[in-house]
């Protein structure tokens, strides 16, 4: 793994790095800022629409997904291919956070957007909107924690990152 990234847009980031076992489904969709880590053999589909915002790192065998044929396939049984417009083909953009973390083998599924500075705990799948510094964990996921709680104690051990902190942050936990 190497340091740098070319952005659909052309924009190179620097301090961004993604696997060269990744694999990015419609690579022109994905809007991801700096900072940002994509762990081996993780399967990102920006189909409908990707975003990953600074700072996010993203664990080995993760799949964050922005459309789903499990519902159409069944309704349509071996007709499925030669239908052009599917009911229950379900598809919405997908948000991570800035600052986020998503630990191995977690799911996101369409429609799922991720408040900054939230973590998702391995073999998480989730589905739906979540505020920032949420903690989540479970199938399905839910939230179980915030993240500036340990954060406050962090930075009261270590004052001297505050600075970090609230650059990204923009406040600082109670």
């Amino acid at each position: 793994m190497v340091y740098g990234f070319v952005r659909g847009d052309g924009e190179f980031l620097p301090n961004t790095r993604i696997s060269n076992s990744a694999v990015v489904f419609a690579r022109e969709r994905l809007d991801v800022e700096d900072h940002v880590f994509i762990g081996h053999f993780s399967v990102l589909d920006a189909t409908y629409g990707l975003r990953i915002g600074e700072g996010c790192q993203i664990g080995f065998f993760t799949g964050v997904f922005t459309h789903s044929s499990h519902a159409a396939i069944r309704l349509y049984g071996r007709e499925y291919v030669n239908v052009p417009h599917k009911q229950a083909y379900h598809t919405a953009p997908v948000e991570i956070g800035r600052y986020s973390f998503i630990g191995a083998h977690a799911t996101l599924l369409p429609g799922t957007r991720l408040g900054k500075g939230s973590v998702v705990s391995a073999y998480s799948l989730v589905q739906g909107e979540f505020p920032d510094y949420a903690i989540l964990a479970g199938q399905p996921a839910r939230v179980v924690g915030d993240t500036r709680v340990k954060d406050a104690e962090l930075l009261r051990e270590h004052p001297e990152l505050a600075p970090h902190y609230q650059a990204w942050a923009g406040e600082l936990p109670a």
